[in-house]
C-alpha cells in the first residue's frame, strides 16, 4: 500500500471511529486551527506584504507545511511555514507569522529563501532543514543536511545554532 493510500485509509478509519463524515471532520479540524496558522491566511499575508505575487499563487506557489506553536513565548500560537516553489525545487521559502490574541495574524517576523526546505517546531524553537550537496551528489540524494535553530529575541528571530546531520530527522517530514 502506498504512503498516500495508507494515509487515506488511516484517515477513513479515524473518521469512522469518530462517526463523522470527511467534510465534518475537516471543518472541525479547521475550526480548531487559529487563523494565523491557516494556509490561506498565510498566502494572503504574503501577497499583501509583497513577498508573493498573485501570479506566483496561480503558478503553484502554496503553503505546504505549517507548524502552529508558541514561538515567541507570549502564550499565543504563531505560524512557522514553508512555501512550495511551484516546480521541482520543493519548498523554497520559509517564514514565521506572529500570532495575536484570538489567533489573528500579526507581523511577518521572518521570511527567507532556500532549497528543499523542511520546517519543525521543537520545544517552542523554530527549526529549518536544508540539504547540503557535494559536487557530484544527485538531486535526490544530498550528502548531508543542515539544521538551523532560531530563537526569539523579543523583537525578531535570530539564528541560535546550526549543525549538520547525515539524514533528515522525521520531525521535518509532512
Amino acid at each position: 500500500m502506498t504512503f498516500v493510500r495508507r494515509a487515506r485509509h488511516q484517515t477513513a478509519v479515524l473518521i469512522g471511529l469518530l462517526g463523522m463524515s470527511g467534510a465534518a471532520w475537516t471543518v472541525a479540524a479547521a475550526a480548531q486551527t487559529p487563523p494565523v496558522c491557516r494556509p490561506a491566511t498565510i498566502i494572503a499575508g504574503l501577497v499583501d506584504r509583497g513577498k508573493l505575487g498573485k501570479q506566483d499563487v496561480e503558478l503553484g506557489r502554496e503553503v505546504t507545511t505549517v507548524r502552529c506553536s508558541d514561538l515567541t513565548g507570549d502564550g499565543v500560537r504563531d505560524a512557522l511555514f514553508a512555501i512550495a516553489s511551484g516546480g521541482t525545487a520543493g519548498n523554497t521559502n520559509f517564514g514565521i507569522l506572529i500570532g495575536r490574541a484570538g489567533g489573528a495574524p500579526g507581523r511577518l517576523a521572518l521570511y527567507r529563501d532556500g532549497y528543499k526546505i523542511g520546517v519543525a517546531a521543537t520545544a517552542g524553537q523554530p527549526e529549518v532543514l536544508q540539504p547540503i550537496y557535494r559536487r557530484n551528489d544527485p538531486n535526490c540524494c544530498p550528502s548531508s543536511f543542515e539544521i538551523r535553530r532560531y530563537r526569539w529575541t523579543g523583537e525578531r528571530f535570530a539564528l541560535r545554532s546550526r549543525h549538520r546531520t547525515r539524514t533528515a530527522p522525521k520531525r521535518f517530514r509532512g
